[in-house]
């Protein structure tokens, strides 16, 4: 047989972004930052909204309804809300 049909290929990875070593330290620290910061904001105003409507009505449908709308809605925000916290962590 054919040893060429045999030999398995490699495939080289192209990176489309710059590569994770040419980033700087001070861009890790301010994603760290903007990350840590942001995940509060899409989980404990939904919780608290949810924790709140579920404990004055005690409807716990609606109480998720609300939570789960009021997260999702903070989700398809998220880029413009990581914008703001960038600018806030600029030198």
């Amino acid at each position: 047989m054919n040893e060429e049909i045999l030999r398995p290929t490699r495939t080289k990875l192209a990176y489309v972004n710059q590569p994770l070593n040419s980033l700087t330290p001070d861009f890790m620290v301010k994603s760290a930052w903007v990350s840590t910061a942001i995940a509060p904001i899409l989980t404990v105003a939904p919780l608290g909204l949810f924790m709140t409507i579920f404990q004055t009505t005690v409807n716990l449908l609606l109480g998720a309804t609300v939570g789960f709308g009021l997260h999702f809605m903070l989700i398809a925000l998220s880029t413009k809300i990581s914008s703001a916290l960038s600018t806030l962590f600029e030198d």
